[in-house]
């Protein structure tokens, strides 16, 4: 169904999904006579493989026309930063999929600065994810998240000494920064239902 909504998320979405119920919430009040359906999983605690052996009902079932993947950051913590062993495991998912659904499906990229300590991984886990998009053009798209915060920092930096972080000093993400995420969502899935 082309209305029906399926965001599935990692910590990236917030320790208890808060940026995808604020992007659900956000959807309802812009557009409240849409006909729409929402399903969210986030956070998500199952691995990328756990969640691939559970895809038929977890994801296929749902017969989503839209689906929101927010990936790739709690799994870079499971598996060490090992993001040979990530990329494998998204990309198995990604491919299962495009061989079983006809949903329109979007990748969100994940900022750096959650993972300071190993940006340079993250950056190249960023690389895989907007790559995803090419195996199907039409129906894969990126949602550059890591971009949009950037941006958005860069800007704050400017204010100085009144500037507020995306991200805590644990590397976690604040609730500014969840509230972006949430917004960037929204736009991005309007501009892209038009």
């Amino acid at each position: 169904m082309e209305n029906r909504l399926l965001i599935i998320g990692d910590e990236l979405l917030g320790p208890q999904g808060e940026a995808a119920a604020r992007c659900v919430e956000m959807l309802l009040c812009r557009k409240p006579n849409r006909p729409m359906q929402f399903s969210v999983n986030a956070p998500l605690l199952p691995s990328i493989p756990q969640l691939l052996a559970r895809a038929s009902s977890d994801i296929i079932g749902k017969q989503a026309g839209r689906i929101v993947f927010a990936l790739g950051l709690s799994e870079m913590k499971r598996e060490g930063c090992d993001v040979v062993k990530v990329t494998a495991n998204y990309e198995a998912l990604v491919d299962e999929i495009l061989k079983k659904t006809q949903s329109f499906v979007h990748f969100v990229t994940i900022p750096k600065e959650l993972l300071p300590e190993v940006s340079d991984r993250v950056s190249e886990l960023n690389e895989a994810i907007r790559g995803f998009a090419s195996k199907s053009p039409e129906r894969f798209s990126v949602m550059d998240f890591e971009v949009h915060a950037e941006k958005f920092r860069e800007m704050q930096a400017e204010r100085g000494k009144f500037a507020r972080s995306l991200y805590s000093e644990d590397a976690k993400p604040t609730s500014l920064c969840l509230t972006l995420l949430s917004l960037f969502l929204q736009d991005c899935i309007l501009e892209t239902m038009k």
